[in-house]
């Protein structure tokens, strides 16, 4: 399918559908005016639907959905998502999902050199931050410590307290609650992307010791020579150093490059002090790398960029790495986390951990791109006396516009174009790429912003050529996945796996797929010969033998293409794996004794035929003719960097990394280490034996475009998204129709707060709840409410009188009650309502746990009419309902990036109205559970309902 950019058709579509949401102040009138066709996106490319289905218009996404898609839309490896069960299911107690939970926080402790951190999974980066600083907070030095400090300029989500550490008063102003102000230090930026200084191992003495006698005069020599930026560090430095001896503060807040902030770039000199010199003052470093992580730059985490280390050269570890955006998941990396049992979505770290694992094989086309694009960078930049401070690293660029009252022209010319990009900062453009992008595509887009100039400075109005040598297909991906999950559920059997894929080759390719066994191997033995001498150099090519003993065994597996002319184009061979012995590493595999499991030799397709993906095609032809006949495993080798491309097409295949062999190819080239993954074959549909959520083991089959695609929320939407909000708007009692959604169940809590508090016009900020109630713990307010900390202004009531004693005082914003609602009769709680009231004090439901144990909302099946509502799903998905007169209706005021998860809706529809019957509830009892570390006992769930996932 050709690409077309967006026009009116696409515009005045989703303006129509849109209406329906906003209609009656439902919700929000934020969303661009745009509606997702997941399911024909490709690459950098968001398709859009228009009147005439079938056929979507595009937006080149020049920011990456805001710097979430590393690989592009629908990328290969974000298939393979699709391949585990637990990611339909939600289950993360299945077996094959902790293996890969553990198997992505190996990779993450390898590219952050540090093999003690273990991976806190949550819902978000916000609730990453707001997770890291809590967990900061409780293990505290000084136990008298209560603030947080940041730097201007920052951006860190927007949960309470992340919102007060967010720099742009316009953001964090109408919600800060007094006495809980965030310490904000100057920002030492350079304009420059040429960043990394060489360091004075009498720098890093100073900074490792700030509490010598001679530490001002040592400074003072390094003041008198100082250029600008260094005189800029040396004054943030002194700042920090001042507020480190307050005492007052537990942990700092860091991006190593201001992303919202305006692609603000800070030097290695900086960060090699500051981390230096919050240890000397033992004071929690917080590396917030949500948008600079997951290879934004070069590194996979920026901050490794700096190659922090002390003046003895040992390596300097942050207390906390924060992750989310292209991690998919929020994720918290620390060496001593105070509990591991998260709420979290299973397909959210599954669809991460293939993204790290496919960017991390693209670094080398990472490099290509920053270079190519620094050119076209440069020459703009150079042509227009009104840009300049270009800065390219990576996937990141940016420029500056010498007047701010110029970026909304930029911004409204951007759709007219067929472009998506974003301001940031007061006058800067910033821009998002990823590894998707041809140079093709990167010079559409800068002519394309040239031309905007022209439009904004000289006012001209051109028509500018956009062309690609793109075509969509990516219905192909989807049509193979559908086989293969039918494969991997025993639905499939080996006749029709293999009908399925001759048809397609056949219809796509004009080839013939054949099987190649003991009668016609010497046919093609030549052949085959001559196909690995063309394609892999002879460290990599496969001795003929090995593809014989394949072909002659009843428990393997070989297929080839044929071309029309009869010739052999492309081969896939899979042997059992114990005939493979002598195979480095594969006796060391956990399943190198089981007669079901293949190993993978080799896949490829000759040089003038690789196109349009034949080859993937035929190693999903193998896998759904393996599956469907009975094979459990197939194992693979593939060489790093040098088989990026292949180990991505074995990531859409659901490829777990099971362990990687350092230096494993003796040659001279570079990238010599081997990984060898497993591919499961077969579903092993294992219930989850506890849980507080119902809805695990829910799937929804017909949402495969959301479940390998997560795009912000808070900026589209989709039509099975606006379905499923508006059919949860109709189990909600008639008073609570103004809806949010959120990522987590602490995002729910915040939100409302959010909006109760500024509705109030903060006339009160402290919060009453009751005694071993629960409202989530992965924010400051969350935690504070479930009383597992003692921060915000709140109070706790045991019983009904002691509600009404706090309420006669007058100083409650809002009343929370959660789990605890069943204990009251529904009169009761029409009389917490009214006696509340009389005090001026909002009141909210967590109906969370009712939701899960009968389908129903308490509040509308009893006649109940609380302020403000919430269910928290599970995964990462919530919705928080109003009343009018506390609901902020004004758009960007509640918004975070994802808003919520649109898989994890779908599957919440999909309990609701199925003819499953309803389970009975179970809470955990302090009971262990494979995936996670017991929580202590002050934080931990106290034989109280916690929801996990």
């Amino acid at each position: 399918m050709e690409v077309k950019l967006i026009s009116s058709k696409s515009h005045e579509h989703a303006k129509k559908k849109l209406s329906s949401m906003y209609q009656d102040n439902f919700t929000p009138a934020e969303k661009k005016e745009y509606i997702p066709a997941h399911n024909f996106s490709q690459g950098p490319y968001f398709a859009m639907e228009t009147d005439k289905e079938g056929h979507p218009e595009y937006l080149l996404d020049a920011a990456s959905q805001i710097a979430t898609l590393g690989l592009g839309f629908n990328a290969t490896p974000l298939f393979g998502t699709l391949m585990h069960q637990s990611a339909w299911t939600g289950n993360y107690q299945d077996s094959t999902f902790l293996e890969i939970a553990h198997s992505f926080e190996k990779l993450l402790q390898s590219k952050a050199s540090n093999k003690k951190l273990k991976a806190v999974y949550v819902n978000s980066g916000a609730e990453a931050n707001e997770t890291a600083l809590i967990m900061a907070y409780k293990s505290r030095y000084n136990k008298d410590a209560k603030k947080i400090m940041a730097f201007e300029g920052s951006f860190h989500g927007r949960f309470l307290s992340t919102l007060f550490s967010t720099w742009n008063p316009s953001k964090r102003e109408p919600y800060q609650i007094p006495g809980h102000e965030t310490t904000f230090i100057k920002y030492p930026e350079t304009k420059s992307d040429n960043f990394i200084l060489e360091l004075d191992n009498e720098w890093l003495k100073l900074w490792e010791n700030p509490y010598a006698k001679d530490f001002d005069t040592k400074l003072d020599k390094f003041k008198s020579n100082a250029d600008d930026l260094l005189k800029s560090e040396i004054d943030s430095l002194e700042e920090l150093k001042q507020a480190f001896q307050s005492g007052e503060h537990f942990a700092i807040l860091v991006e190593p490059m201001q992303c919202e902030g305006g692609d603000r770039y800070s030097t290695n000199r900086f960060h090699n002090a500051l981390n230096l010199l919050a240890k000397s003052y033992k004071v929690a470093v917080i590396y917030d790398e949500v948008q600079t992580g997951f290879h934004l730059g070069l590194d996979f985490f920026w901050h490794r960029t700096f190659n922090l280390k002390d003046s003895q050269g040992k390596q300097l570890n942050p207390e906390f790495i924060t992750c989310a955006k292209k991690a998919q998941s929020g994720i918290v990396l620390t060496e001593n986390p105070l509990w591991l049992n998260n709420e979290f979505q299973t397909s959210s770290v599954i669809r991460g951990y293939y993204q790290a694992i496919a960017l991390d094989q693209n670094r080398l086309k990472i490099k290509e791109i920053q270079d190519y694009t620094k050119e076209k960078l440069s020459k703009l930049v150079s042509e227009w006396e009104q840009l300049s401070a270009p800065r390219c690293f990576g996937l990141a660029f940016a420029f500056d516009l010498s007047n701010k009252d110029d970026i909304p022209a930029f911004i409204k010319n951007r759709f007219d174009l067929g472009l998506l990009y974003y301001q940031a900062g007061e006058n800067t453009l910033r821009f998002r790429l990823n590894t998707a992008w041809t140079f093709t595509d990167i010079d559409y887009l800068f002519n394309a912003i040239d031309e905007i100039a022209k439009r904004v400075y000289k006012g001209e109005h051109n028509q500018i050529e956009f062309k690609t040598k793109k075509e969509v297909n990516i219905q192909n991906e989807y049509k193979w996945h559908e086989q293969l999950i039918k494969s991997l559920q025993g639905k499939l059997d080996t006749k029709e796996a293999k009908s399925f894929s001759n048809e397609f080759f056949k219809d796509t390719f004009n080839a013939t797929l054949i099987d190649i066994d003991k009668d016609n191997f010497k046919k093609y033995k030549g052949q085959i010969e001559e196909i690995q001498k063309a394609i892999y150099e002879p460290t990599r090519q496969t001795e003929i033998e090995k593809f014989e003993k394949i072909a002659k065994c009843d428990d393997s597996l070989a297929i080839g293409l044929l071309s029309e002319d009869e010739e052999l184009i492309g081969i896939s061979f899979a042997g059992k794996i114990s005939h493979f012995p002598h195979e480095s590493g594969l006796r060391l595999l956990k399943h190198f004794n089981n007669p079901k499991a293949l190993y993978m030799l080799d896949t490829t397709i000759v040089k003038k035929r690789q196109t349009n993906g034949m080859g993937k095609y035929l190693k999903y032809a193998l896998s759904t003719i393996a599956a469907s006949s009975g094979f459990e495993y197939i194992y693979g080798r593939n060489r790093d960097i040098h088989a990026g491309a292949m180990l991505s097409i074995n990531c859409s295949l659901g490829a777990i990394i099971e362990t990687i062999l350092e230096e494993n190819y003796l040659d001279d080239v570079d990238f010599r280490d081997v990984i060898i993954y497993r591919q499961n074959l077969k579903w092993n549909n294992e219930n989850v034996k506890l849980s507080s959520s119902p809805i695990l083991n829910t799937p929804s089959f017909n949402d495969m475009g959301t479940l390998v695609n997560k795009v912000c929320l808070s900026n589209f939407i989709d039509e099975s998204f606006m379905s499923n909000m508006k059919h949860f708007k109709a189990i909600a009692p008639k008073e609570l129709q103004h809806f949010f959604s959120a990522s987590g169940h602490s995002e729910c809590v915040d939100k409302i707060y959010k909006s109760i508090l500024i509705k109030n016009g903060k006339k009160r900020t402290k919060v009453l709840s009751l005694d071993n109630d629960y409202f989530g713990k992965q924010s400051f307010m969350s935690a504070t409410l479930s009383g597992k900390i003692d921060f915000y202004p709140n109070a706790k009531a045991q019983s009904l009188a002691d509600l009404k004693e706090e309420l006669d005082k007058g100083e409650y914003l809002a009343l929370f009650i959660g789990d605890r609602l069943e204990e009251f009769s529904t009169q009761e709680l029409i009389e917490i309502i009214e006696y509340s009231h009389k005090n001026a004090t909002k009141v909210v439901f967590n109906e969370s746990v009712y939701f899960h144990k009968n389908k129903k909302m308490l509040s509308a099946e009893n006649g109940i009419t609380p302020d403000a509502s919430y269910i928290h799903f599970g995964g990462q998905i919530g919705l928080c309902m109003l009343k009018d007169e506390v609901y902020e209706s004004k758009p960007l005021m509640m918004i975070s990036t994802w808003d919520g998860d649109a898989y994890a809706l779908a599957q919440a529809y999909q309990y609701l109205t199925s003819n499953t019957p309803k389970k009975e509830f179970k809470c955990f009892e302090d009971i262990s559970y494979e995936f996670g570390l017991k929580a202590p006992s002050d934080f931990g769930n106290s034989g109280k309902w916690f929801f996990t996932c």
